[in-house]
């Protein structure tokens, strides 16, 4: 139930849910971990890199992926594609 609910935060997209959701990636279920993972990528608040690198040492593969996978999309929301390219000039 409470993965469900992390997902709905993550389509609804409200800043205000960045901090819960923080909190949320120490809960115990690792499903729930990863719903939030995948929520904070959704929501893209920058608030959520450290936590989301952290959650890159977590003990179950999936909880890791979503992290991995939210952090991809707090890059590309940041304009990590125009960072690659490096300074213009």
């Amino acid at each position: 139930m409470r993965w469900s609910v992390a997902k709905a935060l993550g389509k609804i997209g409200d800043a205000r849910a960045v901090q819960p959701l923080i909190e949320a990636l120490k809960d115990d279920d690792s499903g729930v971990r990863r719903a939030v993972a995948e929520a904070l990528g959704k929501i893209g608040d920058a608030r959520a890199v450290q936590p989301l690198i952290e959650a890159l040492k977590d003990d179950d593969k999936d909880v890791r992926s979503g992290a991995a996978n939210a952090l991809g999309h707090l890059r590309d929301a940041r304009g990590g594609a125009a960072a690659d390219r490096g300074p213009q000039g």
